[in-house]
């Protein structure tokens, strides 16, 4: 037998293999390396076999979260060798990044998406994807992974590339959408908490000491706020220092917060009427996702659409990027948006 390593443009390495056989006509094949290895597992070689592998685009986010993230990107390489499957892994830039979506798509034409980072990656990916009707994973590779957490991914990366790779089952996500234009995949919120996500943003620092200090100045700016909330069923007129809209219900730190889902074709809002130092610390940056009382959501209600009038202009953000001032909202679902795979 020759065996021949071949490397090609776009960076896939192939074995071209010429096989000695009792048949007068030998043949010359490219394999992919992964499925090369796998059908010379236990000393056996199929040089007529003919095995068409999945097609799974990753799109990862290379900044995202407080570590490394070589060892998920290491496992995936390696249960292409395992399984086998073809895959292609995409990094966003932050620049033109549902364009470079969009055309790697029409390129690779994959038979599963996947997003790593954090929650905002994984909405921007799912937006940009949600015409297509390809299932859609997710990988926790951000700070807290709060939306990973709520449909039960592991929190280990390693662990989930196992499980995102072999996941057989989908569910139809929803997807929120503020003023016609803003999707959102797991929670977006006004008040005290989107002015202390700006703050976090714009700061150079990182960490739970820059949390701490960036919280404690919003607290400290923090104003009672008086907001009217009209749904189909009913108008509500509430007041307290945030409002959040939750696609899930469950947030970074496991807790369940309401008998909601991402399937369901309904959000909930939660309003929190005071703010003390352990309830900002319990409810604040949602960069992080850092919600773990679900007592401070007790005042909650669940709908398919809301409009929300505010007493003045407010901080706003979505699954942890600062959106501005807003006075008023429109809330909606995007029902059925995107197959999503779930262990």
């Amino acid at each position: 037998m020759e065996v021949r390593i071949l490397f090609l443009a776009n960076g896939t390495m192939f074995i071209s293999a010429k096989f000695m056989c009792l048949s007068p006509f030998a043949r010359l094949q490219a394999v992919p390396v992964a499925l090369f290895l796998r059908l010379t597992h236990k000393n056996r070689l199929w040089p007529s076999c003919r095995v068409k592998l999945m097609k799974i685009l990753f799109i990862l986010n290379p900044v995202s979260g407080n570590k490394s993230n070589d060892e998920a990107i290491l496992r995936i390489h390696q249960l292409a060798v395992d399984t086998p499957y073809d895959f292609k892994v995409c990094y966003t830039t932050g620049k033109d990044d549902e364009a470079m979506i969009l055309s790697q798509v029409q390129w690779y034409n994959p038979e599963r998406i996947v997003a790593g980072g954090g929650d905002g990656t994984l909405q921007l990916v799912a937006r940009t994807i949600r015409e297509m009707d390809t299932p859609f994973g997710v990988l926790p590779l951000g700070s807290a992974n709060g939306f990973a957490t709520a449909i039960g991914m592991p929190k280990d990366p390693v662990e989930a590339v196992g499980v995102v790779v072999s996941a057989t089952r989908t569910v139809p996500l929803d997807l929120l959408i503020f003023n016609n234009k803003h999707v959102c995949i797991h929670l977006g919120d006004i008040g005290i908490n989107a002015r202390m996500v700006r703050e976090y943003s714009q700061s150079e620092s990182r960490g739970m000491i820059a949390y701490a200090k960036h919280l404690m100045s919003s607290m400290k700016e923090s104003e009672l706020l008086h907001y009217t909330i009209t749904t189909p069923e009913q108008t509500y007129h509430k007041e307290g220092h945030m409002l959040a809209f939750a696609n899930a219900n469950k947030y970074g730190t496991g807790i369940r917060i309401s008998e909601g889902a991402v399937d369901d074709g309904r959000f909930e809002i939660f309003n929190v009427p005071r703010i003390a130092l352990d309830d900002a610390i319990k409810a604040g940056l949602t960069a992080l996702n850092v919600f773990v009382d679900k007592d401070m959501f007790s005042d909650v209600i669940s709908c398919e659409h809301a409009e929300v009038s505010i007493s003045e202009k407010v901080h706003f953000q979505i699954d942890g990027e600062y959106m501005g001032m807003v006075d008023k909202l429109t809330v909606g679902i995007l029902p059925s948006a995107v197959p999503l795979l779930v262990p």
